[in-house]
């Protein structure tokens, strides 16, 4: 499938394939000479995933190289904290990238987060939660939607910049399905705590 590339740029194109199965986004922000082997080559990589069901695409506007399963077999499941997580910096995502011109990522602060969850009445994560947080974090910054730029992952200004691979992470159609998800959740959970409220008045009278 790659005899007509010479060995040296077929190592490249093999490390970037590694890369892409391990890490789903290639964007050039961070791997600036792996994403311009996966554009070079994008006809190579497209045959080459297809051949067991999955797609390579290439976002040229917005220097985002990705692989994804066709099917959605091998897709994360996600828990509810993370696909809110998510869906929380897709939305920061979309509402500042007005702001900016169409290279630029844009960045959010942590205090910037902390409203978007309130604004679904939900609290980001306490003192007790630090470590949650961190492993958020850690996550999104394993796939190349996010990146933090200050140190104290705990303070307000902390500022992240949110990548343009969030697009494809969490698609427009994507978007109102956790949405929806995470408002039942949250009205499930305001039924139980009027449950709860209730029984402790029963128990005072």
């Amino acid at each position: 499938m790659f005899d007509d590339i010479n060995l040296p740029e077929k190592e490249k194109l093999v490390d970037v394939i590694n890369y892409l199965l391990g890490t789903n986004f290639l964007i050039s922000t961070t791997e600036r000479e792996k994403y311009f082997i996966a554009r070079k080559y994008e006809d190579h990589l497209q045959k080459f995933f297809r051949s067991f069901g999955w797609e390579f695409r290439c976002d040229t506007q917005n220097e985002v190289a990705f692989v994804s399963s066709l099917d959605a077999v091998h897709r994360r499941s996600l828990k509810l904290e993370e696909s809110t997580w998510l869906l929380v910096l897709r939305l920061l995502y979309e509402e500042k990238r007005g702001e900016l011109s169409w290279a630029e990522c844009p960045v959010a602060t942590l205090a910037e987060i902390r409203t978007k969850y309130e604004a679904f009445n939900l609290r980001l994560f306490d003192g007790r939660n630090k470590t949650k947080l961190k492993d958020l974090v850690s996550l999104t910054r394993r796939y190349n939607l996010i990146d933090q730029l200050d140190e104290d992952i705990n303070s307000e200004d902390c500022k992240f910049r949110l990548f343009h691979s969030l697009i494809y992470a969490v698609p427009a159609d994507g978007v109102e399905l956790i949405r929806n998800k995470i408002q039942k959740y949250v009205a499930g959970y305001a039924g139980k705590e009027a449950a709860n409220e209730m029984d402790e008045t029963s128990e005072a009278d």
